[in-house]
């Protein structure tokens, strides 16, 4: 189950280097989307929901988003595979750069948790990761990357100037998950119509995202040199609202047995008129 809820995570975003923001932000104070995660393997089970919610506040005297998402299994499920999960995370209003990340989750008998704060020029990650497996470890990123958290990824690639992307253009990405570094392309696909569960039809444009983790020096020290592991990638799909909110309104994503897929279920207090629904 953690491994599914990391490609959720993973899914539903992703040092940008280069390409134009979208200057209206998409998301504002309070904006609620709830997504539920279904699962396919002979039958059909929702099995989990998740809860994005983004308030504004002022960090060390500068306005910045506070962002907490918790994922909770349904409670049939709660009997197989409990999962209790909260990740957080704060970045600046300003330009999206990340301030603070929390991952703690609680899945079965499995623990984890991740602390991340960045130097002033964000280009330093410094990590503490504890887990249920294995001793807790301190570490630098010292990549010369401007390095995103998950959270923070979504929310910056929700505000791309998504006309930009439909020209061929492509936007990389590096994230920090645990003591890992990794490498993501998020890419135009097509424009489309899509079903999304009870909320209806929508218009929305469809981005892929490849993912590859890079295998580096040993996390416990100072980690700069990182090289790409190929053997080690997987491309996602998100389905955006082709409006000016750009929700994650459903996510396809590979998985070793079965099919899963993510769609929204709730949406409040968003910013904009919801201008991509069809009916």
């Amino acid at each position: 189950m953690k491994k599914i809820l990391l490609l959720v995570a993973l899914a539903t975003i992703f040092s940008l280097s280069g390409f134009a923001q979208n200057k209206d932000i998409p998301f504002g104070h309070n904006e609620l989307i709830e997504v539920t995660l279904n699962y396919k393997w002979g039958i059909s089970a929702d099995i989990a929901v998740i809860n994005f919610n983004i308030k504004e506040m002022v960090e060390a005297g500068k306005p910045c988003y506070h962002l907490v998402v918790k994922a909770n299994t349904n409670k049939f499920f709660d009997s197989f595979y409990k999962v209790r999960d909260v990740y957080e995370s704060k970045f600046e209003v300003e330009d999206l750069d990340p301030i603070f990340f929390r991952r703690d989750i609680h899945e079965g008998n499995y623990f984890a948790t991740n602390h991340y704060t960045w130097s002033a020029d964000k280009m330093k990650l410094h990590a503490k990761v504890t887990k249920s497996t294995r001793p807790p470890v301190d570490t630098i990123f010292d990549t010369g990357e401007n390095i995103r958290d998950l959270l923070n990824a979504v929310y910056h690639m929700r505000s791309l100037d998504f006309n930009a992307l439909m020209e061929g253009e492509s936007v990389p990405y590096v994230l920090a998950l645990d003591r890992n570094i990794l490498d993501v392309k998020f890419r135009f696909v097509c424009c489309e119509d899509k079903k999304v569960g009870n909320l209806g039809a929508f218009k929305t444009v469809c981005f892929a995202l490849d993912i590859q983790q890079r295998s580096g020096d040993d996390p416990s020290k100072e980690t700069k040199a990182f090289v790409v592991d190929k053997s080690k990638s997987v491309t996602a799909y998100v389905w955006m609202s082709d409006d000016k909110n750009h929700i994650p309104l459903f996510i396809s994503t590979p998985i070793s047995v079965g099919k899963l897929e993510v769609r929204a279920s709730r949406l409040e207090n968003l910013k904009y008129p919801l201008t991509s629904k069809i009916n």
